[in-house]
């Protein structure tokens, strides 16, 4: 039994066959033999001078870069839409992004041009005249291609926050939205638990027990945008909500913990003095252990911090869209909000209540 386990020594891990390891250097050796090979058969069978020869390589190598770049700011022209809500309206910050390569692209790319600047002149009749055949096209395109791979032409903020935005539900943001809904959403808003209830049926009853009325039969999830998530909705920014008592918990047992208890908050919002309206609602968990895991600084912690937008828009359309597809948009509600603003420099909140009624009127003009 103890060879069914992974196992740290001083070497590093020992892995079951069956359990998947990390990835070697394999595939990028290959690469490069593929790439020196290449050059060196052409080189053997090249016609013309070296320095012509080197020329074409390296105007090959310059223009990979160059086209790059220029797809690059192909896509800049989309990114000027979202100017305000992904770049807090600084231009540079876009720039950066779209110039950003790793420092051998720069490298490769500044020696490059220094190269052709200086030889260009002297080999230009010679390279205009000189002899490429279809091999010698097909190696030097399959060594650009290679080489582009091995630079990493085609990472940065800009292509990593494009694949986020592919929706192929691997990015960070679906991982929360499928582990908030198959982990808790899935079980406290169906009928599941001991009583069988449904959240609806939850709601009734504690309508019946307490004499109040809700004004929907909804859990409201809250996505703010900061993803700062206060201890209780009722805080001093706000003034609208306060606390009531929570409505009958569920226990299931779940993962081998015993009797796990569930159970929702219950608020009561005064968008009018002296009126009150009764709600079920609560932060969406996982945005605050996700803004835990970059403000404590660990490894990953600059790159979720530089694209935490595309990750809270991916968690919530696709937790939306699986509300959706499993028929219990019914009982859920999400809120996706803007939730601060600065005044003389500091940091201040929406009354989220206000935000929760609002929603509310439009729920009920959609009746």
């Amino acid at each position: 039994l103890f060879q069914l386990c992974v196992r740290s020594d001083k070497d590093g891990f020992t892995y079951p066959k069956t359990i998947a390891k990390e990835r070697g250097e394999l595939s990028t050796v290959i690469s490069i033999a593929i790439c020196l090979i290449l050059f060196l058969v052409d080189l053997i069978h090249n016609e013309n001078s070296f320095c012509v020869f080197a020329i074409q390589y390296t105007t090959g190598v310059v223009l990979t870069i160059v086209l790059q770049l220029i797809y690059r700011f192909i896509l800049m022209c989309e990114e000027m839409r979202h100017l305000i809500s992904r770049y807090d309206r600084n231009v540079w910050i876009l720039f950066k992004d779209v110039l950003h390569f790793p420092i051998p692209v720069y490298m490769t790319f500044f020696f490059g041009v220094i190269y052709l600047v200086y030889n260009y002149s002297s080999t230009a009749f010679e390279l205009w005249n000189s002899n490429v055949t279809l091999p010698r096209i097909v190696s030097m395109y399959l060594n650009m291609y290679l080489l582009g791979k091995l630079l990493k032409l085609d990472s940065g903020p800009l292509n990593d926050s494009l694949w986020i935005a592919e929706d192929n539900g691997l990015d960070y943001g679906s991982g929360m939205a499928y582990s908030f809904f198959f982990g808790y959403l899935n079980l406290v808003l169906p009928k599941t638990g001991r009583e069988d209830k449904h959240l609806k049926e939850i709601m009734e009853d504690y309508e019946g027990s307490n004499g109040i009325t809700f004004a929907v039969h909804k859990l409201f999830i809250l996505i703010p945008k900061s993803m700062k998530c206060f201890v209780s909705l009722k805080n001093e920014y706000s003034p609208s909500v306060d606390e009531s008592r929570s409505l009958e918990q569920k226990v299931m047992t779940v993962a081998g913990v015993q009797n796990r208890v569930y159970k929702n908050a219950v608020y009561k919002i005064s968008p009018k003095k002296n009126d009150y309206i009764y709600v079920s609602a609560e932060y969406a968990t996982p945005l605050k252990t996700f803004k835990d895991v970059f403000d404590n600084r660990g490894q990953h912690s600059e790159n979720f911090h530089k694209h935490k937008k595309d990750i809270i828009l991916q968690f919530y359309l696709t937790l939306k869209r699986v509300l959706e597809q499993k028929g219990l948009n019914q009982f859920c509600e999400l809120i996706y909000y803007e939730d601060s603003y600065q005044k003389d420099g500091v940091t201040c909140y929406y009354d989220v209540g206000k935000i929760i009624h609002e929603r509310i009127k439009g729920l009920k003009k959609s009746l």
